[in-house]
């Protein structure tokens, strides 16, 4: 279907991402909260690779 359980945990897992980055670089930890911005694009590259591939709709598509 369209909203499955995987995809539910790819976007929480951004969100806590994004969330934990920020955490970091209030606290003074820039290093870690630079590589976390390098992190959080690709995350969600990853959930929308999964979106598209799990999608019924897009297999009637191709």
């Amino acid at each position: 279907m369209l909203f499955e359980p995987m995809f539910f945990i790819a976007g929480a897992a951004t969100i806590a991402i994004v969330c934990l980055e920020k955490t970091l670089e209030s606290f003074g930890y820039h290093a870690l909260g630079n590589v976390l911005k390098i992190l959080i694009p690709i995350a969600g590259l990853a959930a929308g690779v999964y979106f598209i591939e799990t999608n019924p709709l897009m297999g009637w598509l191709k």
